[in-house]
């Protein structure tokens, strides 16, 4: 996408932002007009003061010129508050709407687009790359336009009322000030791509680091991986010297330009008194004096203009990079948001009005990159209100098979069904309220138990997060904190033991009454007793509940659940598991290999 693109995109984004971005750019080109008008004054004054200033009329009154520099001061002042105000509020509404539009079209590619790499990669996305635009609202638009309207409108007054000649030869000096950011600016955007790029290879790497920074210790591979975080970290610096030498190189050839433009004025001006003063009458010096003091005071005024001029014309400098810099991070951030959702969702289906079957319909599915099936043509039906197990040992696809229950994925060809309805055609929120999906590895949030447990239901009430914590039997323990449910729970569940984060993700699931709920080894670190204590409560409490376990522990399922077995992306072998049990098929051997003590 190019630059041009990306920023007509941000300035879409801002909306009905436009009065508060086009008030700031006000501000900031009546602020710099004053701060030349106060330059100028100051070498008028100055100019009277010494004799040059005769040619305009003499002596100047201290006291109204001091007065004239503390009004226009105060009114710059006020003006400079407006423009930071003013840019700020548009950057940081504008931030907001992409920080919602990001998450709603993330929404869709869960949780395929966010496990693994991935999620610290959007994590760095979603905060670092969006702060960055921030550069764009509010210190972009008003630089740009007042970097040309403030010269221009200074220049055509000094040419108009001051000197034509000197006029021109500081508008010569300014364009080619602002053509030099204009000429470097591809090479700017390359190398602040190749920085935004680096930056979130460094970002994705130590996001893997802290995840799974309890096995990186226990293989000793810290070694291995601070190596590769200093070969990341060489790599981001090199991009950024990149950036930092095009930036100085371009600040080198202002400074040049300015100087230039400095000797250019006072040549000029000098040039002409001189040439004034030799054509000026015979009969006496007078006449001469009034013009060489009109042409020195020229030159004064002429060299305070360029002075004011140096803030809005290098501001087109200094943003210039940050600009590259916001708008590689601007391109990265719309690569999610253009991307096509992984689960679309055209729903306008009804669901089924009382509790139903869930068929899987010969169903395959083929992961990118991969060419052999993680399911290959899978048939199955899970029973309403009744309790089913889909077992198999690890990468035989069974929590493939439940992430198609929620539309974590679609299949390529089969269809998934609730009652006679294809989920495809039920709306995802709907769907996903239908039926609830528990993760091996869940996470809770910062903020309070009862957050966490009302996560999928806000306005549940109490006896409902206090049934769920009964079912799986952690009342006590919530009842036994210092604050009850108030008691304030750390990211990613580090407060709590493994099997107590499983359960509390089980109750926070059930406080949103699904139809379904899906337990992908969402037992698998509790005790024999304690799961077994939660499936009875379950089935006790939550009858009308259709429940559906994926586990690798065939041997804790009761005799009576229906059970589907899972190899290699196949249903091998179905029906209850006391008949499964007899039959000394592939669910025996499941159960023998995972058995405890083997």
């Amino acid at each position: 996408m190019t630059r041009v693109r990306l920023a007509a995109r941000l300035l879409d984004a801002a909306g009905n932002l436009y009065p508060s971005l086009i008030a700031s750019t006000v501000c900031r080109i009546l602020n710099q007009l004053l701060g030349i008008a106060l330059l100028v004054i100051a070498a008028e004054a100055i100019a009277s003061t010494t004799g040059i200033g005769v040619a305009r009329g003499g002596q100047t009154h201290l006291g109204g010129l001091i007065t004239a520099l503390v009004v226009i001061a105060l009114v710059k002042a006020g003006l400079r508050y407006l423009e930071h105000y003013l840019g700020h509020r548009v950057a940081f509404t504008a931030l907001q709407r992409l920080r919602e539009l990001f998450f709603t079209r993330l929404v869709p590619q869960a949780p395929a687009a966010t496990t693994g790499r991935a999620g610290a990669e959007l994590t760095e996305r979603a905060s670092g790359d969006i702060d960055r635009i921030e550069v764009f609202f509010a210190h972009t638009f008003p630089p740009a336009v007042s970097a040309v309207i403030v010269p221009a409108a200074a220049l055509t007054w000094l040419g108009l009322t001051v000197d034509g000649m000197l006029a021109l030869t500081l508008a010569v000096i300014v364009v080619l000030m602002l053509a030099a950011p204009v000429l470097t600016s591809r090479s700017t955007w390359r190398a602040s791509a190749d920085v935004a790029g680096a930056r979130g290879d460094l970002a994705g790497h130590i996001g893997d680091d802290v995840h799974g920074i309890r096995e990186v210790l226990t293989f000793g591979a810290q070694g291995r991986r601070l190596e590769k975080l200093d070969d990341d970290g060489r790599a981001l610096s090199k991009n950024r010297s990149s950036v930092a030498r095009i930036q100085a190189g371009r600040s080198a050839l202002l400074v040049a330009l300015q100087l230039i433009g400095l000797v250019a004025v006072v040549v000029v001006g000098t040039t002409g008194g001189d040439i004034a003063s030799g054509a000026a009458p015979a009969a006496g010096d007078a006449p001469a004096a009034v013009v060489a003091s009109s042409a020195a005071l020229a030159t004064a005024t002429a060299l305070a203009v360029f002075a004011g001029l140096w803030v809005p014309v290098r501001g087109i400098e200094n943003f210039s990079t940050g600009l590259d810099a916001a708008l590689a991070a601007a391109a990265r951030v719309w690569e999610i948001i253009d991307a096509a959702p992984t689960v679309p969702d055209k729903g306008r289906a009804h669901p089924p009005t009382e509790p139903t079957d869930i068929t899987v319909d010969t169903v395959t599915l083929r992961y990118p990159g991969r060419e052999s099936p993680a399911l290959a043509e899978v048939a199955a039906r899970f029973r309403a209100k009744a309790w089913s197990a889909v077992v198999g040992v690890s990468g035989s696809g069974k929590s493939t098979l439940a992430t198609l229950l929620v539309r974590g994925r679609d299949p390529e060809s089969g269809v998934v069904r609730l009652g006679e309805v294809d989920v495809t055609d039920l709306p995802l929120d709907v769907l996903r309220e239908r039926i609830a999906f528990v993760t091996q590895h869940p996470t809770l949030l910062s903020g309070s138990l009862a957050d966490n447990l009302r996560l999928a239901a806000p306005e549940a009430e109490d006896e409902l997060i206090d049934g769920a914590l009964a079912i799986v039997a952690l009342d006590d323990w919530a009842a036994g904190l210092p604050d009850g449910l108030a008691t304030r729970m750390q990211g990613r569940g580090l407060t709590v033991s493994g099997g107590q984060l499983q359960r509390l993700a089980i109750a926070r699931a059930l406080a949103g009454e699904p139809e379904v709920l899906v337990l992908d080894e969402a037992l698998s670190q509790l005790d024999a007793t304690t799961a077994s204590t939660v499936r009875q409560r379950l089935a006790e409490r939550r009858p009308e509940l259709t429940v559906i376990e994926i586990t690798h522990r065939a041997d804790l399922l009761p005799d009576d659940t229906e059970v589907i077995v899972m190899d290699s992306g196949r249903v091998v072998e179905h029906g209850p598991a006391g008949v499964l049990r007899q039959a000394d098929g592939p669910f025996t051997r499941v159960e023998a290999r995972n058995a405890p003590g083997r």
